[in-house]
């Protein structure tokens, strides 16, 4: 697919060589981070246990959801689940991360918990073959872009140094790690009728968060009393009042942004909309039925 320019775009140098801010690793035309090189036939034929439960996502689709998943699989008892961060991250390790290792992974109990960004090709292929449960996790691609952006500015393995202007061009034209988001998506899509697959785009837990717990536990085969469901319900729900309330530190108030349906406010010009808006049928064929909102 062509590059998309324009007078006002990174000039292509900017784009594949200043700012190649890591040294991908390219496999069947995806670039994938680093720390893929000399796994991916590993990957491949990773052992799939059929109580296995994935979460796949294209990076940054909806870290929010991580928690909840991990309290429903933990029975959904929120006074006995650790929801930290390094206890969920912990409990759902990244299947092609250098840590905690694909071989530490093969050791673990069952049930598994695994993550992974890495497109529908390029996982195991137990995966593929419905072999376990899959969660597929979406969200829409201005707000997934955004926080990708974030992400690349405050990990130091990253440091971008670039604008969003430039990274804007980078996510339009796959010049990030895991390839095109709109391939990723719409891989997933068209497995989407699977029985072992739950597709779940993040605006539309957003939008109905009971039902969508609802929904995750029947998948997950976690059924709920109705106290817990409350319970959870209320828990999940009190970033809507989050704004309202004194003593939030900044890194909340900014998670809590990031991960509002709408992000992509903050840093999309006029211009950029516009285009992004252009190109998005081409991206997004109308014909598929994928649709997302951008706003809620």
């Amino acid at each position: 697919m062509a590059q998309i320019s324009s007078p006002e775009s990174p000039t292509k140098l900017a784009i594949d060589d200043e700012y190649d801010i890591m040294q991908y690793y390219v496999v069947d035309g995806v670039r994938l981070p680093p720390f893929c090189r000399g796994k991916m036939e590993d990957v491949a034929t990773f052992p799939v246990r059929k109580d296995d439960v994935w979460i796949v996502s294209y990076p940054r689709a909806g870290v929010w959801l991580q928690d909840l998943i991990y309290l429903l699989l933990e029975g959904g008892d929120l006074n006995t689940t650790d929801l930290s961060l390094e206890s969920v991250e912990d409990s759902i390790p990244f299947l092609e991360a250098p840590s905690p290792g694909m071989e530490l992974l093969k050791t673990l109990p069952s049930p598994r918990y695994i993550k992974s960004h890495l497109p529908y090709g390029l996982l195991p292929e137990g995966v593929r073959n419905k072999e376990c449960k899959v969660i597929y996790i979406t969200r829409n691609p201005k707000d997934v872009m955004c926080s990708f952006y974030d992400f690349h500015r405050t990990v130091r393995m990253v440091h971008y140094k670039g604008t969003f202007h430039q990274f804007f061009y980078r996510f339009i034209n796959n010049k990030l790690g895991y390839g095109s988001y709109f391939r990723h998506v719409l891989e997933w899509w068209e497995q989407r009728k699977d029985n072992n697959l739950l597709f779940l785009k993040y605006e539309d837990v957003r939008q109905d968060i009971r039902s969508s717990i609802e929904q995750l536990a029947n998948f997950l085969e976690r059924p709920l009393t109705p106290a817990a469901l409350k319970s959870i319900y209320t828990h999940f729900e009190e970033d809507a009042r989050a704004y309202t309330l004194l003593g939030w530190s900044t890194h909340t108030i900014e998670r809590l942004l990031e991960d509002r349906v709408g992000y992509w406010k903050y840093y999309f010009t006029v211009h950029m909309n516009e285009k992004f808006d252009k190109l998005l049928p081409d991206r997004l064929p109308a014909s598929t039925g994928l649709d997302f909102q951008y706003t809620l």
